[in-house]
């Protein structure tokens, strides 16, 4: 009776269990299931739209408002087209294994989702400059207002104007306070030991973002000593305190296009992901990209 009872238990076990498995070994392929109502309605191939999820999931938070990540994935697919045009190397699109490692194994179907979705709604979609994509810059927080950037790469940017985020001041990655010491700070940008890091004049733009800074006879963009230094932002102001050199360091990133923590308030407030892109990148046209099976 015993043995009876313990194979009705084991059945019951492999019963209740096995639905389990098959769900967890199948969840992979499941998330990356051809969905062919909706490829019908656009111009993008499963492929492409498994890519450019790929992109989206590695450059934007999959808890910030919808409409802040359909302006992303909109740049995303704008930047993917501006590539091909000039034959750039595509941007690093996640496999599965790394958005696994990124948002861990209980958030990849739903964020997958959120972000294949959020490519699927903007199918197609691209925001571009006399015809042309543009290049559709994008960064963590502003130091309370984005660059004026006139030309990048070679290329004529009107678009890329200075807007007000005053919602950015908030932001947790607003401010950073970094301290060197004088011998390190002469290290990190290259400077002969003997010269005198508290001797140097700077150039800001309205935005307060350094345009250029000299010490001495040797002159940096905000940008280079960004990267020297290791700095959050090219928004920053440098003081001798106590005998090391202070740096005030405004925003996260590189200042230019749009701030994603504004878009993200944007959002909230109610704003579209088109009154978003609207915002940041003024003198643009939102327009379907060219389907090149035509």
């Amino acid at each position: 009776m015993s043995e009876k009872i313990k194979t009705i238990l084991s059945v019951l076990i492999i019963l209740i269990v096995l639905p389990y498995i098959i769900t967890y070994a199948l969840q992979g392929k499941r998330l990356f299931e051809q969905k062919e109502k909706h490829i019908a309605q656009n111009n993008e191939t499963e492929e492409e739209i498994k890519r450019l999820t790929g992109i989206l999931a590695g450059q934007i938070e999959m808890d910030a408002p919808k409409e802040a990540i359909l302006a992303q994935a909109v740049l995303v697919r704008t930047e993917d087209e501006r590539r091909k045009n000039v034959d750039e190397t595509a941007e690093k699109s996640l496999s599965l294994e790394e958005m696994e490692v990124l948002w861990g194994s209980d958030r990849l179907q739903e964020n997958y989702e959120t972000a294949r979705a959020a490519v699927e709604e903007t199918s197609g979609e691209i925001l571009t400059y006399d015809s042309n994509p543009i290049i559709p810059a994008f960064h963590k927080v502003s130091a309370g207002a984005t660059r004026e950037i006139e030309s990048m790469n070679g290329e004529e940017t009107p678009y890329l104007d200075s807007v007000a985020c005053g919602m950015d001041i908030t932001s947790p990655d607003y401010l950073t306070i970094r301290f060197f010491s004088k011998k390190e700070f002469l290290e990190g940008l290259n400077l002969e030991k003997e010269a005198d890091p508290t001797s140097f004049s700077v150039e800001t733009d309205e935005a307060g973002y350094v345009k250029k800074i000299m010490f001495g006879d040797k002159e940096f963009t905000g940008d280079e000593v960004r990267q020297l230094l290791e700095l959050p932002s090219p928004c920053f102001y440098i003081k001798e305190i106590e005998n090391q050199m202070r740096i005030v360091v405004k925003g996260k990133g590189h200042g230019i296009g749009m701030s994603q923590f504004e878009a993200c308030k944007m959002a909230e407030k109610g704003e579209s992901y088109k009154d978003i892109l609207d915002y940041f990148f003024p003198n643009t046209k939102l327009q379907q990209k060219e389907n090149e099976n035509n």
